[in-house]
């Protein structure tokens, strides 16, 4: 502007003192014209940019290895980085510092949304629900659906946690050789699926639901990782094979949702409250693929984080005895407990050794979000459109906010000041996981009554992981042995 400005004011005056000159005038239009149509973005001054051969290395290496690539990046360069893909127009920003992450999901969320890395992408597949839905639509949603997740509605399904948790264990006899990881998958699906549909979904369909699910997931990371590898996707027939799999997944629901309308049976569990609900503005239901795209999406997010933290408790107790011993000893202190949600979640060893499983193993890896206008935090600034990947893992072992960050000590979660750690496995601000307290609850039962009855032996002294839209554990393989037998 300032330039456009001064080339008028200076032809105006070369013309008005020296007579008409048409050269002069047009040569101005033209400097004017080409300043409007090619000028500079402002000056954005951006982390540190990771460029060259190391570009080139994250982008291929990050596609199968993205933990190894971003940690290795943040150790040369620092908490923040910058980086500018080929494949794509967005510019891309990295960090795992914790003023930073707050900034983003907390201070000013408004200017930030999930990424059609996310509500286009993964959205296809699992259609509208709340983790792929943006704006005024996402918080009409999560107004209707909280108050089905409130502590007192998840308090009611303990019952139903109990009853499948039972079931499941019983499968062990005084020594079985197990997959861990395996056995989280199934018990978590049936967990949600219980406590979803109740009765209305037999074992059968629970399998091929996770099956669908799973494979889904596979494709979709593919696609979220690479954009571009989408086009060798559609050659191939991939991605229309992927929304066939999702379709039926969604045929499946609707199935159930069908039966249990026809039966009019009340159930008291989630799908009621799901069918129950009303708009606040319009005192309207949710439409039938409004339901089915949140159920899918429970579905998912109800079991997948689940399955893969308790997978990294198990080992993180397998490998440290004497955590084993001390929450064996509050288990048997309290033999006598009816699990109850207040007691499950009373401040206690049990809980502070899944915080830190979940601090050091965060299924919930990195969080992304897309900025809808220019931005700045402290020293930097970015352009409305840059892509934020605040990268959870990091931060939470980064030895700026933790001591000993790789090392596995729940009693630091005992600290009075704990609340103020550096840790968001369920995220942050207003998206902070709906599901928060029901997955604490479960994991909590499902450590107290295995603990009270078996030990896990881990084959594995390291754990094989594949960060995918979640962080999972490849397998867990060992034995448990019933101290009871």
């Amino acid at each position: 502007m300032y330039l456009k400005f001064l080339v008028e004011l200076s032809t105006k005056y070369y013309c008005k003192n020296k007579g008409f000159d048409r050269k002069a005038y047009l040569s101005e239009r033209l400097i004017v014209f080409l300043v409007e149509i090619f000028k500079m973005n402002p000056k954005f001054n951006y982390p540190t940019e990771i460029k060259g051969n190391r570009k080139l290395y994250s982008l291929l290496k990050g596609l199968n290895h993205p933990l190894e690539v971003i940690s290795g990046n943040h150790q040369s360069v620092g908490d923040s980085y910058y980086i500018k893909a080929s494949f794509t127009d967005k510019n891309f920003i990295f960090s795992q510092d914790k003023e930073f992450v707050e900034y983003i999901l907390k201070q000013n969320h408004k200017n930030y949304h999930k990424s059609e890395i996310q509500s286009v992408t993964l959205g296809k597949y699992l259609g509208k629900g709340l983790l792929t839905n943006n704006g005024k639509d996402w918080l009409k949603q999560r107004r209707l659906i909280q108050p089905g997740f409130s502590k007192a509605k998840i308090a009611n399904l303990v019952s139903i946690m109990e009853e499948e948790i039972d079931k499941s264990l019983e499968s062990f006899k005084s020594e079985s050789e197990v997959d861990l990881y395996d056995f989280f998958h199934s018990l978590a699906f049936n967990i949600v699926a219980k406590t979803l549909f109740s009765s209305d979904v037999d074992e059968n369909t629970v399998n091929e639901l996770s099956k669908i699910i799973t494979e889904v997931q596979e494709v979709s990371t593919k696609e979220v990782r690479l954009p571009f590898y989408t086009q060798i996707l559609n050659i191939f027939g991939v991605i229309d094979k992927n929304i066939e799999k999702s379709k039926r997944s969604k045929a499946i629901i609707q199935s159930i949702l069908d039966k249990r309308r026809t039966s009019k049976e009340e159930k008291n569990d989630l799908l009621d409250m799901l069918i129950q609900t009303r708009y606040e503005d319009t005192q309207l239901p949710m439409s039938d693929e409004q339901l089915v795209d949140e159920m899918l999406i429970l579905f998912i997010a109800g079991h997948e984080t689940t399955a893969n933290a308790l997978s990294f408790i198990f080992f993180e107790i397998s490998q440290n005895p004497k955590a084993e011993e001390k929450l064996k000893k509050e288990i048997e202190n309290e033999e006598e407990m009816v699990f109850t949600s207040e007691n499950l979640m009373k401040k206690s060893f049990t809980v502070n050794i899944i915080k830190e499983a979940m601090r050091l193993h965060s299924p919930a890896w990195a969080i992304d979000r897309e900025a809808l206008e220019d931005d700045s935090f402290k020293e930097y600034s970015w352009p409305k459109g840059t892509l934020i990947i605040l990268y959870i893992s990091g931060l939470h072992r980064n030895p700026k906010y933790w001591e000993h960050p790789d090392s596995f000590i729940p009693e630091r979660f005992e600290d009075e000041n704990s609340k103020n750690f550096a840790y968001y496995p369920f995220g942050a601000g207003p998206r902070l996981c709906i599901g928060e307290h029901f997955a604490m609850m479960e994991m909590a039962l499902i450590i107290r009554k295995f603990y009270k009855r078996f030990t896990f032996i881990s084959y594995q002294k390291k754990l094989e992981k594949k960060a995918l839209v979640t962080l999972r554990p490849i397998s867990l393989k060992g034995k448990i042995i019933n101290n009871l037998a």
